[in-house]
């Protein structure tokens, strides 16, 4: 068999019988780096009336307001460019972003998928306070906003800010974590915190911060409820 003809054999039996190691490998730095970071922003802190709809009424009280001035002025000093910044649609969000956008110079986008609501979870009681259509729509958007928010950006390095609240963003972290969607009511984000996700190359997405308030002063850090004992 002439040596060409040999060379060739051989190269296709390798192919066939090693795979990973016949195949073409990218040389060293050629591979993606891109990270595609989110940055989920709880709306600031509100009076609740529950007679009132969402998307008129429960708007920012004066501690809330305080808190998104002060998260938009944070996320300003970041030596990042944000690419994106989108609130839900309900009132407290919405205002939220707006203020934010103030110290952001940038106008906020609206998207629906990302308004509160109750997904599915292991508390019962929980359960028995929504309608089961109603829960089946809150899966039905938040996985849509998943698919919509997490995708990889692995030529640049992109940063997108989300401002909504607590049931989603904790909906998110159980999701990034790779564990059980229902266990998101265990998890605690306090008003005007950020909660960061990172999309890599590939696809995968981590959990890199989680209710950071650091930068609030401690009478402006609060929670839906005690928090870490001292709200």
């Amino acid at each position: 068999m002439r040596p060409f003809r040999t060379a060739l054999v051989a190269q296709l039996l390798c192919a066939v019988l090693f795979p990973s190691i016949a195949a073409p490998q990218p040389s060293p730095g050629s591979a993606p780096k891109g990270m595609h970071t989110i940055l989920l922003v709880r709306h600031g802190l509100y009076d609740r009336d529950e007679t009132v709809d969402d998307r008129v009424g429960n708007g920012l009280n004066a501690t809330g307001r305080q808190q998104a001035t002060a998260v938009g002025r944070y996320l300003a000093s970041l030596p990042v460019k944000l690419n994106s910044l989108t609130s839900s649609t309900l009132t407290r969000a919405r205002e939220t972003a707006d203020l934010m956008g103030v110290e952001l110079k940038r106008t906020s986008l609206r998207d629906s998928l990302i308004s509160e609501c109750t997904p599915i979870s292991d508390r019962g009681d929980w359960m028995r306070m929504d309608q089961p259509a109603e829960i089946v729509k809150c899966e039905t958007n938040l996985l849509a906003a998943w698919e919509r928010y997490t995708k990889p950006t692995p030529e640049a390095d992109t940063y997108d800010v989300l401002v909504a609240h607590g049931n989603v963003i904790r909906w998110f972290v159980a999701k990034a974590m790779g564990g059980d969607t229902r266990l998101w009511s265990r998890l605690e984000v306090g008003h005007g915190s950020i909660t960061a996700l990172t999309v890599q190359p590939d696809g995968r997405v981590r959990l890199v911060k989680l209710s950071d308030n650091a930068y609030l002063p401690v009478t402006l850090q609060t929670y839906g409820s005690r928090g870490p004992g001292w709200d």
